[in-house]
């Protein structure tokens, strides 16, 4: 019976929640400064014809009163047609009087949460992929414009549309839907087996044991995963021949039949399908590289505003490369996002390429939003980023600076701190790094190359008059050149026009005979603040 199926599901997703609304939730204040201005409650009150179950909602769930509080919130409100249909549908009553147990008002409250986003965003910020912030659930809401037709047609989460939108409150928006959006419960696998597109690729992950390793939604550490999953759907593998999953082991790993052994071919093949990147279509890098789960692998990406070329070819002569398939893309769940790819997704070895790495933006936790600027945490918080001696640090994002994403890893007074590399493809380089330097608070550090030193002393003390600032022939004698011009602050002044934004020269050859990830450490010869910005590698011929 539905109902009782649904039931099941409200007491599964209730117990999920738990551990998320055991941290500080904004939405669940014990006190509020109302006012008696046309906030978001007075909109929807002054609108019964179209909002007066969702007020009812609001109320079952105790948060009237947060949404009637000074604030800056966005409100995706069901009307009344839609929260009619939604219970009725769902729960086979015809009342909201009717959802008084325990189990119901605490999935009200979840619903409300997973309806409401932590900031006013109106639909000018919409685009083909995630919403700039999360909902009270931690979530991102999704908007897709495949449908055509422009806002009026946006959908969201690819299961409602828009009715009204962009309704300003003194404390908000509100944006009307004509549908009840259903919070997120399942984790990528689950939700993939569920829409039933990618059954051989879901069964490859059960083979391999990535199917419960991408179904982790909290690492270890507390944190929150959010996977990236390139995935062939079983269309796809058809127009290969492969229509069972005994057919792409044939495929893969004809001779090997042991898929739980990370050098198994079939699971080094799935492992290359996912990154701990958290990338909507619209989120892909234009020019760089992903790391993959497979160790010693990435995926090479170049974006423009037509296409997503995944892994091009670079024969220089009919080069092809990977798509995704925007109707088949983009799908949420709990702990990422699954695409859909447009062939067969084979691990590619790259060429050596310019690379650029920022310390903060590239950060899977950036990208999730799990971590905000000024927010201090420990080192545990990131997995990617480490110092000692253990303490709080932040990182800044701030306009008025030419760091790339205007942003930097604000670290002060730590005897080392390291970080892992991208996948660099084997290759000669020179490898630079930029910091904002350029006065005696800085820090000086000698940098080490997977463990052993390598390069001048990087000297974050110096001034234009050491650096030769801004004559690029004084500088590239020195061990410096020029920041970048492309990157600027809000005034339109770029990294090359500041002196404490020059590049510093760590080597010029650097020759790496194996493609993976390394690690770097930045280790303190004179304490002192460090905003650090980016790494680079540049090939050598």
């Amino acid at each position: 019976m539905k109902t009782n199926k649904l039931i099941t599901w409200i007491g599964g997703l209730c117990a999920f929640m738990f551990l998320l609304n055991a941290c500080n939730d904004d939405l669940d204040g014990t006190t509020f400064f109302t006012t008696d201005e046309m906030t978001i409650i007075g909109t929807l009150e002054s609108n019964p014809e179209k909002f007066s179950l969702y007020v009812e909602i609001l109320k079952k769930a105790g948060f009237y009163n947060s949404l009637k509080s000074y604030g800056n919130y966005t409100c995706f409100a069901p009307t009344n047609e839609a929260v009619q249909s939604f219970i009725q549908e769902n729960f086979n009553v015809n009342s909201l009087d009717d959802l008084s147990s325990e189990e119901h008002i605490e999935y009200l409250r979840i619903l409300v949460k997973f309806h409401t986003m932590k900031s006013g965003r109106l639909t000018s910020s919409f685009i083909e992929g995630r919403l700039p912030d999360t909902t009270y659930t931690g979530d991102y809401l999704t908007t897709s414009f495949l449908r055509g037709g422009g806002i009026a047609n946006v959908e969201i989460n690819r299961e409602v549309t828009l009715d009204q939108y962009d309704i300003r409150t003194n404390n908000g928006i509100i944006h009307a839907i004509d549908g009840v959006l259903s919070p997120f419960i399942d984790a990528i696998p689950a939700t993939m087996e569920k829409a039933g597109t990618h059954t051989i690729f879901v069964e490859a992950l059960k083979q391999t044991g990535y199917y419960e390793f991408f179904s982790v939604v909290f690492n270890e550490f507390g944190t929150k995963n959010n996977f990236t999953i390139l995935a062939e759907s079983d269309e796809i593998y058809a127009q290969e021949g492969i229509f069972s999953f005994d057919d792409l082991v044939t495929r893969i790993s004809p001779d090997d039949s042991d898929f739980l052994n990370p050098n198994n071919d079939l699971n080094r093949f799935i492992g290359y399908h996912a990154t701990k990147n958290f990338l909507y279509t619209a989120d892909f890098p234009e020019d760089n590289f992903i790391n993959t789960v497979l160790p010693r692998n990435a995926i090479k990406s170049f974006r423009t505003d037509k296409e997503l070329r995944l892994n091009e070819t670079e024969t220089g002569v009919d080069d092809t490369w990977t798509s995704l398939i925007s109707e088949d893309s983009n799908y949420p769940s709990k702990n990422g996002v699954y695409h859909t790819v447009d062939k067969l997704f084979t691990i590619f070895v790259p060429k050596p390429k310019h690379i650029i790495y920022n310390l903060i933006s590239d950060q899977p936790e950036y990208q999730s939003g799990l971590i905000r600027s000024h927010q201090k945490v420990p080192s545990t918080a990131w997995e990617r980023i480490r110092w000692f001696p253990e303490s709080d640090v932040r990182y800044l994002k701030q306009s008025r600076n030419s760091n790339i994403d205007h942003t930097v890893l604000d670290i002060a007074n730590v005897a080392w701190f390291e970080f892992d590399t991208p996948v660099i493809p084997k290759g000669k380089y020179e490898m630079l790094c930029m910091g904002n330097f350029g006065n005696n608070a800085r820090a000086i550090f000698q940098i080490y190359w997977d463990g052993e030193p390598i390069g001048p002393v990087y000297d974050m003390t110096s001034r234009a008059a050491d650096t030769g600032w801004p004559d690029e022939v004084l500088m590239e004698s020195r061990g410096w050149r020029l920041g970048y011009e492309e990157y600027v602050d809000n005034n339109g002044v770029s990294q090359a026009e500041k002196a404490g934004n020059s590049r510093f020269i760590i080597s010029r050859e650097l020759l790496i005979g194996e493609q993976k990830s390394h690690v770097i450490r930045f280790e303190t010869l004179k304490s002192g603040n460090s905003p650090m910005d980016f790494v680079e590698w540049i090939p050598v011929d």
